[in-house]
């Protein structure tokens, strides 16, 4: 594409004809003919990089003022903002050929996005989705994703790929940072849903504070022709403030004193599942916790305001299954407990598991977890004291210690605790989930917590392949059946 043309969507002039190969911020991945975008960082300013870029060939640059002399390209206030509307441009505006849903909040959207995506699949529609687990077309992943949200370049190019690989609708997990950071900037969503709002993410490079980080969630509902939202939750009115007027709002609670279009309510299903009621009609959530429950009634409030048919819904819950997110591992069959696998990472979301899955359980749960290094010490305490109420005994073990010694950070986690439960040090992660399994008994349930998804410890800026999931694998393999029925 034309560098006239790719500019020409900020409304600069531009008489330079560059035939424009590629688009990127980072330098070392400029190519002869590509556009620089040199985007300011939280600690690097990407004009620090503009000379490398050019010697490596790059024909043209995106920054902020001024632009050097002689360089084509563009100098505008807001890199970011302008760098989503030329990658746009650059893939050929692929959003236009999608109905983009974009799912937000603290907790719980990357659970909401895959039921949306069964959902919408088992009304007929091929779907996409983006988010933390990756960038999927259908059950079939297409990329890794850095970030829940990825950056312009990258997201781009994915909803490209999608919208040529017939899709009709994606389904994004839009994160505080990529509002803050305008990875969306430009995009109109069919439809936007907000869950849920508890701090998180505040400090360092991510939010100044609470106000903020509310403020970044509130910006996506001023480019959704609908929004959908958690009418229970304290957050909401921010929200819907930034709602345009005329827009269509649908609100959905599980609190039966909160005026909602959707209001449901949740009973025991199958196994550790639930029974979602709202609307006269009752669906199944083979998942655990009202907030998986919650997750459930506000795909069904969007999926409902999108026409999909009631069918659909109910099918495309009940088939639903997240990688990570309360995930029953398939133990062999005579196993007479059970191993859950969950993503659960701070003090908040440990404790709502805890508190789920605690009446289902007939035994002991017995709590396998550490804490990040490198990230604010309240955490892991929270975390150890969530242990103390939720479980009857915890193996504390590494999760991503960074530059912090894992010993030093399950010390920590053991002394929030304290004398609430039995709790031990395993360091090596491996070693912790084999001793957990070993000492499971008939009954019991052995909580894998924080690391969900995640296929990495990353330690001393060094990150080394690590998978909940293998570690089961190898360990059932070398256990018979007949071992459980000793």
């Amino acid at each position: 594409m034309k560098l006239s043309q790719l500019l020409s969507v900020l409304g600069q002039p531009c008489t330079n004809n560059a035939e424009i190969t590629s688009i990127t911020t980072d330098s070392r991945e400029v190519c002869p003919g590509a556009l620089f975008a040199a985007e300011p960082g939280a600690r690097l300013d990407g004009k620090a990089y503009i000379a490398e870029a050019l010697e490596r060939g790059a024909s043209a640059v995106l920054c902020q003022p001024p632009l050097p002399e002689g360089v084509p390209g563009a100098a505008v206030e807001n890199p970011r903002a302008a760098l989503s509307l030329v990658a746009a441009a650059f893939y050929g505006n692929p959003a236009d050929q999608l109905h983009l849903i974009g799912v937000t909040g603290t907790k719980g959207k990357t659970t909401t996005a895959h039921m949306l995506r069964e959902i919408l699949t088992t009304a007929g529609y091929r779907t996409g989705m983006i988010g933390t687990l990756g960038a999927w077309i259908g059950g079939e992943l297409l990329a890794p994703t850095g970030n829940t949200t990825p950056e312009p370049c990258a997201l781009q190019k994915m909803l490209r790929q999608m919208a040529d690989a017939g899709c009709t609708h994606c389904v994004l997990e839009v994160s505080s940072q990529a509002m803050k950071l305008r990875r969306v900037y430009g995009l109109t969503f069919d439809a936007v849903l907000f869950l849920n709002l508890s701090p998180d993410h505040i400090g360092g490079a991510e939010h100044a504070d609470f106000a903020e980080y509310r403020a970044c969630k509130a910006q996506l509902f001023r480019q959704g022709r609908l929004a959908v939202g958690n009418g229970a939750d304290a957050a909401w009115p921010t929200m819907r403030a930034e709602v345009p007027a005329g827009t269509p709002i649908r609100t959905f609670s599980l609190l039966p004193d909160t005026p909602a279009d959707d209001i449901g309510t949740l009973s025991p299903g199958d196994g550790l599942g639930l029974t979602l009621h709202t609307g006269g009609r009752t669906y199944p959530v083979p998942m655990p916790g009202w907030f998986n429950g919650e997750n459930a009634l506000a795909a069904v409030s969007v999926s409902r305001a999108l026409g999909i048919p009631e069918e659909a819904i109910y099918q495309g819950l009940q088939n639903v299954s997240v990688p990570g997110r309360t995930e029953r591992y398939p133990v062999p069959s005579g196993c007479p407990y059970t191993v859950l696998i969950d993503y659960a990472h701070n003090g908040e979301s440990m404790q709502a598991l805890l508190q789920a899955i605690r009446p289902q359980v007939s035994g002991r749960i017995i709590a396998v977890f550490g804490a990040g290094g490198d990230r604010p010490v309240i955490r892991r305490i929270d975390m150890g004291r969530a242990a103390a109420v939720g479980a009857d005994y915890a193996i504390l073990t590494e999760d991503n210690p960074r530059s912090e010694r894992t010993e030093d950070i399950c010390k920590q986690i053991g002394e929030a605790i304290g004398g609430a439960i039995p709790w031990v040090i395993i360091p090596d992660r491996t070693q912790a989930i084999e001793a957990a399994l070993a000492m499971a008994q008939p009954g019991d349930l052995v909580a894998l917590l924080g690391k969900g998804h995640e296929t990495t410890i990353t330690q001393n800026g060094i990150s080394r392949h690590f998978s909940e999931r293998e570690v089961l694998d190898r360990w059932f393999a070398a256990h018979s059946k007949l071992d459980f029925g000793k």
